[in-house]
């Protein structure tokens, strides 16, 4: 869930915020809500996951990992995109508090498509948890496209730096 809800998370927060400690806000806040509720679907055995995932000791540090790579994805998403959007303007058009109020809606929305009882949105199964602890294929694809977009991002964002450069020093 958190994968999925990761990008959507940032394209809002790149699209409405310039001041990157806001876009940051924008991002973690809602991020950290619906880890949290994944989390304990996770623990009390209403996911696809077994409980043992989040619960045993040393299982837990690759789901966190996992966790935090998606969010350096998120916001390497964010801020890439809000420094594209916003390039040169001062943050004119900025609104934070609009995109930390549409990123919790959202947040509520998608936690509420992948009820933990019956999940609308998730196809795994809760009646039966994988052996392996290995997130469904809907998380594999959320936490892929993630790094694909930061990464694609991060190529225009050089490239527009570079292309700057070059036109300056020949302007010099």
């Amino acid at each position: 869930m958190t994968g999925v809800v990761g990008i959507l998370l940032a394209v809002v927060a790149g699209w409405f915020v310039a001041e990157r400690r806001r876009v940051v806000e924008a991002v973690v806040v809602p991020f950290l809500v619906v880890l949290g509720i994944q989390t304990w679907g996770i623990a009390s055995g209403r996911a696809v996951s077994p409980p043992s995932t989040v619960t045993g000791f040393p299982g837990l540090i690759g789901y966190y990992l996992v966790q935090v790579l998606i969010l350096a994805a998120a916001l390497g998403i964010a801020l890439q995109l809000s420094a594209l959007r916003f390039r040169g303007s001062r943050g004119a058009g900025s609104r934070p508090a609009l995109a930390l109020g549409l990123n919790l809606l959202l947040s509520a929305l998608v936690v509420s498509g992948f009820r933990l009882d019956r999940p609308l949105l998730d196809p795994g199964s809760v009646t039966h948890h994988t052996s392996s602890g290995s997130p469904p294929l809907l998380g594999v694809v959320g936490i892929v496209l993630s790094v694909l977009a930061c990464a694609a991002l991060g190529c225009v964002t050089l490239w527009r730096r570079r292309a700057a450069r070059t036109t300056g020093a020949k302007a010099a």
